[in-house]
């Protein structure tokens, strides 16, 4: 049985007087555990996709199943909780809270589903050190190096222990090396924890560590293939 299953979802905005059909059918099914990379060109409706997946928003028409959870059925209190427990979110701008240190940043979403400070920091620490940064703990943003603040979010992303991580362009705003760095990182932590990672990406380096790359073209399913495949070099695809 899929872990996620995606079936005949549409999605269409209204611009003015104007409707987008971002999404046009998508069919798709996820594995448990698996490491997944959505490719497609900027307007082919792959962040849309990955939106929908991760319940920040709704489809006009189809069904997302999640977890065992129809998300079409949830209200929106219910969407929330099941995001707070079930999705870590890491962004290609990092989204941290400049004010707050590293700790504060990864601890606040523990505290917002319910923990308290205390263990909320006890627990951030533990996953700040699981990606590197145990020497890092009061360090705030401005004080990190890229990288770094990617393995925050990657941490904050992480300790509500997720079943399913979702990484827009996790690499976007990072150099070459940095990138490598993270790319292995979230592949490793995949394989250690069994979270289903989906990532949206340009990263040619990123599509040799998924394990099936989803192509997405003019809001439909282009085409699915396994990481053995295909070629990938640095640079393009083959």
């Amino acid at each position: 049985m899929a872990f996620i299953s995606i079936r005949g979802i549409e999605k269409t905005f209204a611009l003015g007087k104007t409707e987008v059909r971002a999404l046009k059918g998508i069919d798709l099914e996820v594995h448990r555990g698996e490491y997944l990379s959505i490719m497609g060109p900027s307007g082919s409706g792959k962040s849309t996709l990955f939106n929908m997946i991760g319940a920040l928003d709704a489809p006009s028409a189809g069904d997302i199943e999640v977890a065992g959870h129809r998300l079409n059925a949830l209200s929106r209190r219910q969407l929330a909780y099941f995001r707070c427990k079930h999705i870590g979110y890491v962004f290609q701008s990092f989204n941290l809270i400049a004010a707050y240190d590293t700790t504060d940043n990864v601890a606040m979403p523990l505290v917002f589903s319910g923990q308290t400070y205390q263990d909320a920091c006890d627990r951030a620490r533990t996953v700040l050190s699981r990606v590197g940064l145990e020497h890092r703990l009061t360090h705030l943003p401005d004080e990190l190096s890229g990288g770094q603040q990617q393995r925050v979010a990657i941490a904050r992303a992480l300790a509500n222990q997720p079943a399913i991580i979702l990484a827009d362009e996790p690499t976007a705003n990072l150099d070459l090396q940095t990138g490598g760095e993270i790319i292995a990182l979230l592949k490793e932590l995949s394989g250690e924890t069994g979270t289903t990672v989906i990532t949206t990406t340009h990263d040619h380096e990123m599509l040799a560590v998924s394990d099936r790359i989803v192509w997405i073209k003019d809001g439909q399913v282009d085409r699915v293939e396994k990481r053995e495949d295909i070629a990938i070099k640095v640079g393009t695809v083959g």
